[in-house]
């Protein structure tokens, strides 16, 4: 073995998938096979000039001068590997990962993110694999075959690695953190110091089901849960939430919060335990400490109902329920006060003060001369990461012994010497005073006004809320983030506070008695925002303003809580009903919310508005949450009062009674009357989007009397809808049309297909878009086409994910007769018996599908059998067969 390479170097490292079982199952064999599998790849790196550094477990850790060496030598490994007869047939199969960079070379052995990165890119591949990063592959000069397997965000949760696998062989899909459906964030900064906590605690969490994690603010809770959900993500096939509770105000929020992080359609706890029952997911539950009892209410509910979810909390003390593994997240190591360099450079603490004053200031290094005030200053913080990072950001004004200085004065004016446990929230609340202490008068000013950010903000709403004439705010926020105060996020532009110093920055704004003022700037910013870009929601600019309604849910709902508190329902009313059409896609469980207290505060609000929250609060109520009952209770006390008081009526109240007699396909002469109404109301109205839902769904009513007629109004509302420009309307206004066409009693299934071809592609997950992919598959079977099977496939995966239960059944059954008809009559069997068992309350007629569904299962000769298989199955068992019969069935149409 030569020396160590320095500069850039190329990284291998491999392990031996499934060890641990081997070695309970076999544990002589694979003695004898570790030796063998040593040896090998010993050999082959001996061959290539590889410097083994670390041989950790039952792997290898390689460093390589060349990137061409190293992936050729692990094209290598592999070929020997595979072909070599092990003993006692315990077969080995090893995963490999390859990445180039800079790192730092001390005593020959590598640290640094690189590393950290090479061992993430080896995680996520498989027995048999070897895959390598973007910069290794650019590197290799073609030595070896490359086959691109598209962006992966790794385990560590840095922004996506284009991934390549070298050499032949196909393998199942990466196990990266995309692999499941997830929102955990980008995170830019290395996890320092961390790495024994994230593999102990992501064992625990799949073992347990609840995991709270407790600490000090500013230990580093949150940064530690997202690592070890990071690590873990992959093996929840239902998704992995991240859900940050430290917006809330009010206890009451923390049920709907969770469920518009799932987009699960609930707004119970019960029904929330309900919808996650037969799911397997990781919910990670952050700051929590201000809403506990009600946190602990809805975990404890939805554990019981759903052995699969695995949660993990982060507070400041533990929930209290049956079966909590609470585990507290310690301080940083912190070294000796007279360790040397080597040895100071190694502790994390000091580590980590390295790497954050290199990010402020990039000619700090840690040496000789430095490195006693960098020990003292990590010291005095008790190695809490946030307090360390504040002090670290102060060396580019500020030699560390000065740092240290002045932060030891801080500490004997506080009294703080104590190292227990307790004394740590002294310690943090001295590093961040002093930080505070040492800002301008401006920038403490725009600081605490920062506070009434429940999280990100753009500049824009900094300068308007934190503002007032005296200050220059964009001068100031740019300050802070130099100062680690505030944070900032390239990829949107947005700024946010860690929550701890959120707390502190409000107790300041408290203490000045500006909270209620900064707070009431902050409502009429965002009610001026709502105001301006209601406008887009309706027409072509829906897709340009959605991602900024998106990136402001939070201030959003904080406004809303405003209101709530101050008793503005007016305010409410207009923000709600301008933001309708947008909520009713995106946030139904917010809308429903604000909508129901302002229509419980009536003598608040004028008459008129009363009747149009009423009427739109019933349309999300039979649309979104499928109640009927309440809809209708809704739909009529909206057309009571608008009748009463000579008012024109909502068309949403009228669209509401039409839904629900389009689900319980009630009288057609009454479904025409009500759909009639809702398209004179809307034209009274003059609203481009209830004018197109109106004409969409009397085309529906119509066609089941009169077809022309029907044809007439349903091409009409298309007409209107392409004027509109917005691409969700026009999606539902050609599904509506086509529907027409299929339904009436002579079909003509191929202009509605030719409708299906005419639609935009939609930009955002959302109810149009899977009733535009489920109808159009639906079609596609009825007229004996191809392409069906990957659609319903993908149409079932979004019904799932939505909580839409009719669209779920309608999906299986056409899904069973694509199957049966292919010969596949028990799955077929199998999957109408779930969808009849467990979705029997959401029935949808199917004209030429239903007699063909019953044709399949007649023809099974273990009918009864196959039923029970299916009214018993699982519902990860069901969307599992889908899969598969997507896998074997489908024709070419992408599932993506």
């Amino acid at each position: 073995m030569g020396s160590p390479p320095t500069g850039t170097v190329t990284f291998l490292f491999t392990d031996i998938e499934g060890s641990t079982r081997l070695w309970e199952e076999r544990p002589e064999e694979m003695r004898a096979a570790l030796v063998e599998h040593d040896a090998i790849l010993r050999g082959v790196i001996d061959a290539h000039a590889g410097y083994v550094f670390a041989t950790g477990g039952d792997g290898f850790a390689v460093a390589f001068g060349r990137a061409g060496d190293a992936l050729r030598a692990a094209v290598e490994m592999q070929d020997r590997l595979g072909a070599h007869a092990w003993p006692g047939g315990a077969v080995v199969r090893v995963r490999i990962g390859v990445h180039t960079g800079e790192a730092s070379e001390r005593g020959g052995d590598y640290f640094g993110p690189v590393v950290n990165r090479t061992a993430r890119l080896m995680a996520v591949g498989h027995g048999g694999q070897v895959v390598c990063s973007r910069a290794s592959a650019a590197l290799a000069g073609g030595e070896v075959s490359l086959r691109s397997l598209g962006e992966h965000r790794l385990r560590d949760l840095a922004a996506a690695e284009l991934v390549f696998q070298v050499g032949d062989g196909d393998f199942p899909a990466l196990r990266s953190v995309d692999a499941v459906p997830t929102n955990l964030p980008v995170v830019r900064t290395e996890l320092i110091g961390r790495t024994a906590d994230v593999a102990a605690l992501a064992r625990l969490v799949e073992r347990e089901q609840l995991v709270t994690l407790t600490g000090v603010g500013g230990v580093g809770k949150t940064r530690l849960a997202l690592a070890v959900a990071g690590s873990v993500a992959a093996g929840f096939a239902d998704g992995c939430w991240f859900v940050e509770l430290s917006p809330l105000s009010d206890p009451v929020e923390v049920p709907a919060t969770v469920a518009a992080v799932l987009r699960a359609q609930v707004t119970t706890v019960a029904a929330l335990a309900g919808y996650l029952a037969d799911r397997r997911v990781v919910l990670v539950l952050d700051n929590c400490e201000h809403v506990l009892d009600a946190v602990a209410e809805l975990v404890d509910e939805v554990l019981s109902a759903a052995p699969e979810v695995h949660v993990v909390v982060t507070s400041r003390e533990p929930l209290g329920l049956d079966g909590e593994q609470v585990r507290r997240v310690a301080s940083l190591a912190t070294p000796d006060a007279d360790a040397s360099v080597d040895v100071a450079g190694a502790s994390a603490a000091v580590r980590l003060f390295a790497e954050r004053a290199v990010a402020h200031e990039s000619r700090f290094v840690l040496d000789d001369r430095n490195v006693a005030a960098v020990v003292e200053i990590c010291r005095h913080l008790d190695g809490i990461p946030l307090a360390i990072e504040l002090a670290a950001a102060r060396v580019r004004g500020m030699a560390p012994a000065e740092i240290a200085r002045r932060l030891d004065e801080r500490f004997r004016l506080l009294g703080a010497g104590s190292r227990r446990a307790q004394e740590r929230h002294r310690t943090l609340f001295a590093a961040v005073s002093w930080s505070h202490d040492l800002l301008r008068e401006d920038e403490r000013v725009v600081f605490r006004r920062l506070a009434v950010f429940p999280a990100s903000f753009d500049l824009a709403a900094g300068e308007a809320v934190a503002g007032d004439g005296a200050v220059d705010v964009v001068d100031c926020v740019l300050r802070l983030v130099d100062r680690s105060l505030v944070g900032y996020e390239p990829d949107t532009d947005r700024y946010r506070m860690l929550e701890t110093l959120r707390q502190f920055a409000a107790d300041r704004l408290a203490e000045a008695e500006e909270t209620a003022p900064v707070r009431q700037r902050h409502a009429e910013h965002f009610r001026g925002f709502v105001q301006r870009k209601s406008p887009e929601i309706l027409d072509a600019r829906f897709d340009t303003v959605y991602p900024e309604l998106v990136a402001e849910l939070d201030n959003l709902r904080t406004v809303a809580e405003w209101c709530i508190e101050q008793q503005q329902w007016a305010e409410l009313a207009g923000m709600a009903r301008s933001l309708f059409v947008f909520l009713i896609d995106t946030a139904a469980v917010d809308a429903a919310r604000w909508y129901r207290v302002v229509a419980e505060h009536p003598a608040a609000i004028d008459a008129e508005t009363l009747v149009d929250v009423l009427g739109e609060l019933a349309w999300i109520t039979v649309t979104n949450f499928g109640d009927v009952a309440d809809a209708v209770a809704l739909a009529e006390k909206g057309l009571a009062i608008a009748a009463s008081e000579g008012l024109g009526a909502s068309p949403w109240a009228w669209g509401a009674r039409a839904m629900v007699m389009s689900f319980t396909r009630g009288d057609p002469g009454e479904h025409v009357a009500f759909t009639r109404a809702m398209v004179d109301a809307a034209d009274e109205r003059g609203d481009p989007v209830s004018t197109v839902n109106a004409r969409m769904l009397h085309g529906v009513a119509l066609s089941r009397v009169d077809p022309a007629a029907g044809e007439t109004m349903a091409l009409d509302a298309v007409r209107r809808a392409r004027a509109c420009g917005q691409q969700s309307v026009i999606v539902s206004a050609i599904v509506t049309a086509a529907t027409g066409y299929a339904e009436r009693e002579d079909p003509d299934l191929e202009r509605a297909l030719e409708l299906y071809a005419t639609a935009p592609d939609l930009q955002h997950e959302h109810v149009n878009m899977l009733w535009f992919v489920l109808n159009w598959a639906y079609l596609l079977v009825r007229t004996r086409r191809g392409g069906a099977v990957g659609r319903l496939a993908t149409a079932m995966r979004l019904a799932d994910r939505l909580h839409v239960p009719h669209a779920e059944k309608m999906a299986l059954q056409v899904l069973a007769v694509c199957a049966g008809e292919a010969g596949r009559i028990a799955e077929a069997t199998t999957l109408a018996a779930y969808a009849d068992a467990t979705l029997a309350d959401y029935g949808i007629a199917m004209t030429g599908v239903d007699e063909r569904l019953d044709d399949v299962l007649r023809r099974d000769p273990d009918r009864a059998g196959n039923q029970a298989a299916g009214a018993a199955a699982s519902r990860r068992q069901i969307l599992d067969l889908v899969d598969h019969l997507a896998s074997v069935l489908d024709d070419g149409v992408s599932r993506s």
